[in-house]
């Protein structure tokens, strides 16, 4: 458990397999096995953890939920729907099983009886965030946006204390109707109502940032820092907010403390590279925490330009080529929006490769897709070299 509240997921799990195995009747170390395949997207191995929960303890309904989830998720609908009506079965009062159920209509696409199925749910607790967003879900599935919002307050009238709700409502607001004021109230009342809600207190500094009040959102990260000292995300986007105004030293600061938190945590590493490159620090130590991001977001286009940059300023053109194309290539395939600053260090790197032609064409992509790119007069300077 205390791994687990480190965000070490992996040792937590190893300490849970030995319980388990010198335990072997130990329904919590299976349940927590349960809950680490569920956020692993492990099925299989969510499916085994729950059937041994359900032969330790037959009458409690949870077993069944998450078989339930295994089930729906590799699309065994009918094994779905017999465990979802057994947790209904064993326990009518807890909302579990409902949830479920409303899960596996929603996902078969049967928008009436996931309604009905998540509005049992929220009958029999009032306080169920999974029932509350299932239901929010359905509405959004048919693409009734108001419905969904509408159902948010409805719940909050009759659970006025219940945090996740306005963080729900606050999500719905900033995400579905770009009312960031009316999303930065809600996110303000759901940290008011648990200082532990780390997800409304991020998408609160994130509202206030989108909203140009950056000074705002990081006295807000700092105030989060203090109820949770250990929540690595918060030393992230500060530093963030920090790098957005070229504040590096702070920057660096708040992306090193990440580390010191989460050293396997590839977004830091990747950003904190990128501030050294920017601001003269140390290349090699740049390259090696740029290494280190690139594997462990391998997906990732800004953990290709970061490492490509790397080998920019190591002079290895070529290789920073290689990968500032991948950076292109990974953007177009994740449908994300050009990024200019790819371009920019692209038509470097080619100027540098005594190749102006590519040079010209990526630089003078950076002024089109950003007039006001914070290098365009660098921009501007080499191509007037280029052209010379």
């Amino acid at each position: 458990m205390a791994f687990d509240a480190l965000g070490n997921l992996g040792q937590a799990e190893s300490e849970w397999r030995d319980a388990v195995r010198l335990r072997p009747d130990l329904a919590e170390g299976y349940r927590a096995l349960a809950v680490i395949a569920l956020r692993k997207g492990q099925w299989d191995s969510l499916e085994q953890s729950a059937a041994r929960m359900i032969a330790l303890q037959p009458n409690v309904a949870e077993g069944y939920a998450m078989r339930a989830v295994s089930y729906i998720n590799r699309r065994q609908y009918a094994s779905a729907e017999a465990d979802a009506r057994k947790a209904i079965e064993v326990a009518p009062q807890n909302p579990v099983g409902y949830v479920e159920l409303g899960n596996l209509r929603l996902m078969q696409k049967q928008f009436a009886e996931a309604e009905k199925a998540y509005r049992d749910g929220l009958d029999r607790d009032p306080n169920s965030a999974d029932a509350l967003s299932g239901l929010m879900n359905t509405y959004l599935a048919q693409k009734d946006a108001d419905k969904a919002i509408a159902a948010v307050k409805a719940q909050i009238a009759k659970s006025p204390n219940n945090s996740v709700f306005y963080d729900l409502l606050g999500t719905s607001l900033s995400s579905l109707k770009k009312d960031l004021n009316g999303a930065e109230e809600a996110f303000r009342k759901a940290t008011e109502l648990d200082r532990s809600n780390a997800d409304a207190m991020v998408k609160l500094g994130q509202v206030q940032a989108t909203k140009g009040s950056v000074d705002e959102a990081i006295a807000t990260y700092k105030k989060s820092i203090q109820e949770n000292p250990n929540e690595a995300s918060f030393y992230i986007l500060l530093g963030q907010l920090y790098e957005s105004k070229q504040e590096w030293d702070s920057a660096k600061s708040y992306y090193q403390k990440a580390l010191d938190l989460r050293p396997d945590n590839p977004l830091a590493s990747n950003n904190l590279a990128y501030v050294m490159l920017e601001s003269g620090g140390n290349v090699d130590v740049a390259l090696s925490l740029a290494q280190t991001a690139r594997r462990g977001m391998p997906d990732s286009p800004n953990a290709a330009d970061t490492l490509g940059w790397a080998f920019y300023q190591k002079g290895a053109y070529q290789s920073a080529i290689d990968l500032f194309q991948e950076a292109l290539r990974l953007g177009e395939k994740n449908k994300a929006p050009e990024d200019p600053t790819v371009h920019y260090h692209i038509g470097l790197a080619y100027e540098k490769a005594s190749q102006p032609a590519l040079a010209r064409q990526h630089l003078e992509r950076v002024l089109k897709l950003s007039p006001n790119y914070s290098s365009a007069a660098d921009v501007k300077k080499i191509l007037s070299q280029l052209r010379s």
